[in-house]
C-alpha cells in the first residue's frame, strides 16, 4: 500500500469503532455513564498510574532486598533478584519521574478548577446600565 493511500484509509478509519473484531478491546474503570467526565477520567487515570508506581517500587523493593539479603548471608544462600541493579534504577527513576508527572498534572487540574471557582457567577455579577 502506498504511503498516500495509507494515509487516506487512516483518516477515513474511526477512531473508536462500534464493534471490534479484535481480542484486545480498550478498557475503563469508568461506567458509560461517565463517558464525558473529565473529573472521572482524571481520578481513572490517577489510580491507573499510582497502582504502576506502586508495581515498580515493588519490584525495586524486592530486588534491593534479595541483593542485600545475599550479601549479609554469604554465597551459600544467594537469591537472584528480579531485576539487575542498573534494571533496578532505570524502574525507580521511571517511578519517580511518573509521580512528579502526575503532580504536575493535578498541580494543572487544581489550577483550572480555582481558576473557575474564582470567577464570577452570572447571578451575582453587578447589572450593567446602559
Amino acid at each position: 500500500m502506498s504511503a498516500a493511500a495509507h494515509k487516506t484509509v487512516a483518516a477515513e478509519a474511526p477512531l473508536h469503532p462500534a464493534r471490534s473484531d479484535a481480542i484486545h478491546e480498550p478498557f475503563s474503570f469508568l461506567v458509560p455513564g461517565l463517558k464525558h467526565d473529565q473529573g472521572a477520567h482524571f481520578a481513572a487515570d490517577v489510580m491507573d498510574i499510582a497502582q504502576g508506581i506502586g508495581l515498580c517500587l515493588e519490584l525495586v523493593n524486592s530486588s534491593t532486598l534479595d541483593r542485600t539479603l545475599s550479601a549479609d548471608t554469604g554465597p551459600q544462600h544467594t537469591v537472584r533478584p528480579i531485576l539487575g541493579e542498573c534494571d533496578t534504577e532505570r524502574l525507580l527513576r521511571f517511578a519517580t519521574t511518573s509521580a512528579r508527572m502526575l503532580a504536575i498534572a493535578a498541580e494543572t487540574r487544581i489550577a483550572l478548577l480555582n481558576d473557575r471557582a474564582s470567577m464570577p457567577s452570572p447571578a451575582t455579577m453587578p447589572e450593567v446600565r446602559a
